[in-house]
């Protein structure tokens, strides 16, 4: 089941909130956008897009860079397992590019806690504590995937937009597929007596060096595709989530 929106004030950019997918810089006291971080983290209500730039208009501008990014697809901005995922809705003035857009307002709808902070059962406690505490609006996730089932995207070819296709679960798929072809054979070689897989070993070592080499080549691929993906900002330029 769908979310329920959180109601932004000022006046529609389109009926009803614009739903966009960015990354945030997760930190003790909240979320901070990985750019133009010295700004502070985002707001517990409604975050307000200033010129970090300093320029004297209101955000954004069509001539500026300045606004609150999103994307309209998961795939081009919750790729990299560093910072959290979050999706957020947006409304007011807002610039739209081919693969997303800069906003005046929005707010956070849900957050995903970064691998990392999972891993650590530790941190994953404090942190959620700290997000239900300064976000109690936000909806916080421990699965990247359940956040985005429960917060799909919109469809924005009502606005004239279609967006490359998101390839970013096919490349996911494909990089676990092609790490458990090798990970859980090697794993079988613990029920081989050692005299087997030696003897084996011996007499196939070329191909087992091309099947590794081919192996480390396809996660190379597979992972520049994706960090590929998180390059492209929703302007064509490097990309920024101010």
């Amino acid at each position: 089941m769908t979310s329920p929106r959180r109601r932004l004030p000022g006046p529609d950019l389109v009926p009803g909130e614009l739903r966009g997918f960015r990354q945030f810089d997760l930190r003790p006291d909240g979320l901070y956008p990985l750019v133009h971080s010295e700004n502070g983290r985002w707001s517990s209500d409604v975050e307000h897009a200033v010129c970090a730039r300093g320029g004297d208009h209101p955000a954004p501008a069509a001539e500026c860079r300045c606004g609150l990014y999103g994307w309209y697809l998961p795939g081009s901005a919750t790729v990299a397992l560093g910072p959290a995922s979050a999706v957020v809705s947006v409304r007011g003035r807002c610039i739209l590019g081919d693969r997303g857009f800069r906003a005046s307002q929005a707010h956070i709808d849900a957050v995903a806690l970064p691998l990392r902070v999972r891993l650590s059962p530790g941190s994953a406690q404090r942190a959620r504590a700290m997000l239900e505490a300064t976000y109690p609006d936000t909806v916080v996730y421990d699965s990247t995937r359940r956040m985005l089932k429960d917060h799909p995207p919109d469809d924005v070819r009502g606005l004239g937009i279609d967006p490359p296709r998101d390839r970013s679960r096919g490349y996911r798929a494909a990089a676990v597929a092609l790490w458990c072809t090798v990970l859980l054979p090697t794993y079988g070689l613990a029920a081989i007596p050692r005299e087997a897989v030696s003897e084996a070993m011996t007499r196939w070592w070329p191909l087992v060096l091309i099947v590794a080499i081919g192996w480390q080549a396809g996660m190379v691929w597979l992972l520049s595709r994706l960090l590929s993906l998180q390059s492209t900002s929703p302007f064509g330029t490097p990309p920024r989530q101010p």
